[in-house]
């Protein structure tokens, strides 16, 4: 038995307690009642040889000692009597592991992977939940700058510092929130259906104390819209206008209304208040572009906590504004949903010298809602909704936005360039990428069903033609000796990245398959559904063909560029490994293949420190 001995740093010379460390260690994993589960070979991989051995460990006296590695350089090692002990930084480092002390303060965990191997948990239904998207937070990852408020999609800053929309992100918040419909229709969830209504009585509608002569409020019913309050206010965010105090539960943190603003003056702002601090968050929403900016921190302006006083400057007070323009048609009514945690978070997130380490991360009761103000010329209805999620509002948005923006390829172009290897491969602006095409339709299919819509239907077909394009000629087609293959990056020469692909077969998958009822369905839905079955089956013929070039021994790579491009390897990361994994499952359970099936779960072995055997 090997035991590894971890060493901080910042108290290097406690050696009694590293032995006491290590001897506890041992005897964790000496332990007599220690079980081991012998049923999947790849999943707890264990030496034959360490299985029928019986350990006995004593305290180790390891005493410090030079060592050499990798063609003489030197470091400080450790031995006793019987091994030789190297740092857990150098470790980690050469061997690519992961390693961290245990809650008790005296197990050192270490992992050969980072990244949690998953595969489905059920037979995978092409209506149904999209895999294990109902986990993701896509509005919180640290690339998305904001949630649009005039689109309500994701905007990246992935590739682009100025906040573009990238169609695979917009399609994976999409799947995320439908994942998240189903899943709570199968559990019946009640807690998420709780809203509440604010704003119906005219007497919680108010005037910014001392500024009364600039906000008029009438009050009258609508034909449309029954009971609405027509509002004149100062336009500058420094008025805080004609507003309604919001329910104060924490986990009512979306907001929906209606509204019909007159000019580009009109604007809202939602004051939120931090439970961690006490600061204050203004969020207004304003008909500006804002720099190419879909949020920015305006100047500090201060109010009381409860009550809209416009008192003095002071700390504990924060402003900022999302670009509204364009979300709505000045005179006419549109609805206004947006959830204040995720815009919160995305605004305390938008510094101009932010870093990685500076995404702010909001959950469920870490800010209250205070109040709803409006500025300008324009009508609201006298019912303000308050509301726990927004999720068929989110994933109509993203269908939505896939339909607007598909250009006459069918595609969903990416606006910006992508450059690969050290830029040997560019994609200049307007490139189209196969998984956003499988993931399109995957989006389109359901919301098919889901709102009963054929518009949704047709703009998923009109996705099928880039899959016959090739990828010279702005399509996603590619050839790898013979087999085709759906690119991800379409570069020439091809870069077949794997995870990419695999995605754009879900996609193909979830068309082929599609009930359309006897009514609704002509001769040209009928040509594509069948297109789509005959593009999904080559693709799983490839698949077969060239998974071995992906399996390193130790893990996979990400994509073959080095084959076209004389380089090495692009090995992949641990969190795409296990993506390679969950993706390899869930087309397994799909064909019933065995090859895949037993293909990932060799790959699930190497995550878990198994390699391939030497010659």
């Amino acid at each position: 038995m090997k035991c590894l001995r971890w060493r901080s740093n910042r108290h290097r010379f406690y050696m009694f307690f590293a032995c006491a460390s290590l001897f506890l260690l041992c005897k964790h994993y000496s332990s007599p009642n220690e079980k081991i589960d012998e049923e999947d070979e790849y999943l707890n991989p264990v030496d034959e040889h360490e299985k029928e051995k019986k350990v006995e460990c004593e305290p180790p006296g390891a005493v410090e000692s030079k060592c050499t590695v990798d063609n003489g350089k030197a470091m400080r090692c450790w031995k006793d009597e019987e091994e030789v002990y190297f740092p857990t930084s150098y470790l980690k480092k050469r061997f690519d592991m992961t390693g961290k002390l245990g809650k008790d303060g005296s197990t050192f965990e270490l992992y050969t992977s980072y990244a949690k191997m998953r595969t489905p948990e059920s037979t995978y239904e092409p209506l149904g939940p999209f895999g294990h998207f109902a986990t993701y937070s896509v509005e919180t990852r640290d690339r998305v700058r904001c949630i649009s408020a005039k689109t309500n999609v994701p905007m990246s800053t992935q590739w682009d510092p100025t906040p573009y929309y990238y169609p695979i992100q917009i399609a994976q918040y999409g799947l995320q929130h439908y994942s998240r419909i189903k899943i709570d229709s199968n559990s019946n969830k009640t807690e998420d259906k709780r809203e509440v209504l604010v704003g119906v009585k005219s007497n919680e509608w108010k005037g910014a104390a001392g500024m009364h002569e600039t906000t008029e409020r009438l009050f009258f019913n609508d034909e449309e819209k029954g009971k609405v309050v027509n509002i004149s206010a100062g336009y500058a965010l420094a008025n805080a206008g004609a507003y309604v105090y919001l329910d104060k539960s924490p986990d009512l943190h979306v907001v929906s209304f209606d509204w019909k603003p007159y000019d580009g003056n009109a604007s809202f702002t939602v004051l939120a208040k931090m439970k961690q601090d006490d600061l204050l968050v203004l969020i207004n929403y304003v008909f500006s572009e804002g720099n190419g900016k879909c949020v920015w921190q305006e100047e500090e302006r201060s109010y009381d906590d409860d009550t809209i006083v416009q008192k003095p400057k002071k700390d504990g007070q924060v402003s900022y504004s999302y670009s509204y323009t364009g979300s709505s048609q000045y005179g006419e009514w549109s609805n206004v949903t947006r959830d204040i945690l995720v815009d919160v978070s995305r605004a305390l997130s938008s510094g101009d010298n932010r870093k990685k380490d500076d995404n702010v991360i909001l959950h469920p009761g870490d800010i209250r809602l205070v109040s709803l103000g409006f500025r300008g010329q324009l009508t609201v209805r006298q019912q303000i909704n308050q509301r726990v999620e927004q999720h068929s509002h989110a994933f109509r948005s993203a269908a939505d936005w896939m339909i607007q923006n598909q250009d006459k390829k069918g595609g969903w172009a990416v606006p910006v360039e992508r450059s690969i290897a050290d830029r040997k491969l560019v994609l200049e602006p307007g490139w189209h990428s196969a998984m956003a095409q499988g993931h399109g339709i995957s989006v389109l299919t359901r919301a098919y069903k889901h709102f009963n819509d054929t518009k949704y239907l047709l703009s998923a077909m009109k996705a099928l033609e880039l899959f016959k394009t090739n990828s010279s000629e702005g399509g996603v087609r590619a050839e790898f000796f013979g087999n085709v293959w759906y690119e991800e990056y379409p570069t020439t020469p091809g870069s077949f990245v794997l995870n990419g692909f695999l995605y754009s077969l879900i996609g193909l998958y979830d068309l082929s398959k599609l009930e359309v009822p006897v009514a609704e369905i002509d001769e040209n839905i009928r040509m594509k559904i069948k297109e789509a079955q005959q593009l999904y089956s080559a693709g799983i013929r490839s698949l077969k063909q060239l998974l071995p070039l992906y399996d390193t021994g130790s893990g996979t790579i990400y994509d073959l560029r080095h084959v076209a491009l004389g380089t090495a390897p692009n090995l992949a990361r641990w969190d795409y490994h296990a993506v390679h994994v969950y993706l390899l499952k869930w087309i397994s359970g799909i064909e019933n293949d065995e090859f895949l099936s037993k293909t990932a779960d060799r790959w699930i072995g190497y995550a878990y420190g198994k390699r391939a055997k030497h010659n």
